[in-house]
């Protein structure tokens, strides 16, 4: 019977967890890396008179070597993740703004302004998706489906307070929005790809994956040096600045928006085996979608408006979200010129290094670094401990600090049923339970994996 020896290691990271990284995916580390170590008892021979050799064993001297790989053919995983981080927001106020839609009073939007730095961050992602893998001597074929929701944010303390507070409290005076960088971006793929087993020892392998991408959504603002001033008397508003707005024309907003591009991304793939260890290097989400019939603002100098109700143009309440379409409205009354065409913009890619070690039969240790090429993320560095309780139950708690947010702390179950099912869940949400309003940052993953 073919049998599942072991849960490896599976972690759901916060920035880049869902971020289709293999070395993360327990799934793949039991197809690829199903050798985790145990202890075997040495073999004693007995010689009697007759010459019979019997074979014993002994049970006070064991050796720890790397068990033997099993043979089976391939696996069809389904998954779904996502998470918000951030490195000043709190968890507090993604509740309120978020879950509860609850109104958001002056206390709480203090105690963000009194988090923020220079410049601050927020990043969402959500992933669903299924995929399979089949071995044919030393290469492996992968395929799979996926659909993603991925949102990164920049700005400055002003801005908030402008979405806020609106800007009547700026009246004569000038407010920072450097930095304001926004992305949002809606895609599906459908992919490719394959691995291979090279080298004298038959210890690397190589892989790539190809796939045609599907545009749903994409909302994107990049700007330098921009700043707002509101007359002291109300009566105008003047942006400096270059900035850059573009954002597909939809009506109504959808989970799945139509389709409004297409383009390519791709995955590259190597890792090396040591005895008792494992490193990796993967370059994931590298590709453009061309997007058509978009709507864009180019500007760069000074804009004025003229208008009326300055002082809720542009924010007040429970505010409002960092929306291109709505900010775009101000945009037309400055007289900055509206233009629809086609643009390209690169999708999020990812670099993760990783390494892992077998201790011992029951703890494996794995230590890496990622950064996702967007604005505002920061080199995301994770540490984490998978402990085996029994060859197929593993707890796998995790430390890491950067990406979008701050310090987080995760935990990781992954359990294998009849030999041939495989259920893991991540769990981050002990920041959000413990201690909502001093943290930031939550989230979570499940998969369903099938081996045959």
């Amino acid at each position: 019977m073919k049998k599942i020896s072991s849960i490896i290691v599976f972690i759901c990271s916060a920035g880049t967890l869902f971020g289709q990284v293999d070395f993360d995916r327990p799934e793949a580390f039991l197809f690829e890396r199903k050798n985790r170590l145990s202890y075997v008892s040495p073999e004693v021979y007995v010689f009697h008179a007759d010459s019979e050799k019997v074979q014993m064993k002994s049970k006070k001297i064991r050796f720890v070597v790397l068990s033997q790989e099993l043979n089976y053919a391939g696996y069809f995983s389904a998954y779904g993740a996502g998470y918000v981080n951030s490195n000043s927001l709190t968890n507090a106020f993604f509740k309120s703004y978020s879950y509860t839609k609850s109104y958001i009073d002056d206390d709480m939007k203090q105690q963000q302004v009194d988090r923020f730095k220079k410049s601050n961050t927020v990043g969402s992602d959500i992933k669903v998706g299924v995929y399979g893998q089949y071995k044919f001597n030393t290469i492996r074929v992968e395929a799979g489906l996926m659909y993603r929701d991925f949102n990164s944010a920049q700005f400055s303390s002003d801005a908030f307070k402008l979405l806020f507070y609106g800007n009547s409290m700026y009246a004569g005076q000038t407010a920072s929005l450097d930095p304001m960088n926004m992305h949002n971006v809606n895609y599906q793929t459908v992919y490719m790809g394959i691995k291979k087993t090279v080298g004298k020892k038959q210890n690397i392998q190589l892989g790539a994956r190809l796939g045609v991408v599907r545009g749903g959504r994409l909302q994107k603002i990049r700007s330098k040096n921009a700043s707002l001033y509101t007359d002291s008397a109300g009566g105008y508003l003047t942006l400096n600045g270059k900035f850059d707005v573009a954002y597909t024309d939809d009506t109504v907003y959808a989970r799945v928006p139509q389709m409004h591009g297409g383009g390519l991304t791709s995955d590259y793939f190597f890792s090396i085996k040591g005895k008792r260890s494992e490193f990796a290097v993967e370059l994931l989400d590298v590709g453009f979608i061309r997007w058509n019939d978009i709507t864009t603002f180019s500007g760069d100098g000074s804009y004025t408006y003229d208008g009326v109700q300055i002082d809720n143009l542009i924010g007040g309440g429970n505010g409002i979200q960092l929306d291109p379409v709505s900010f775009t409205t101000v945009l037309e009354n400055m007289g900055v010129k509206k233009n629809v065409k086609d643009v390209s913009y690169m999708l999020p890619s990812t670099l993760h290094l990783s390494y892992y070690r077998h201790l011992s039969p029951n703890v494996t240790v794995t230590g890496g670094v990622r950064q996702q090429f967007v604005r505002g993320y920061m080199p995301r560095i994770y540490g984490k401990l998978a402990y085996y309780l029994t060859k197929d139950f593993v707890l796998i708690p995790t430390l890491s600090y950067g990406g979008f947010g701050r310090a987080d702390v995760e935990f990781g179950i992954a359990k294998t049923f009849s030999d041939h099912v495989v259920v893991s869940t991540n769990l981050m949400w002990f920041e959000y339970l413990v201690a909502p309003s001093k943290t930031s940052g939550h989230g979570m993953s499940v998969a369903f994996s099938y081996y045959f």
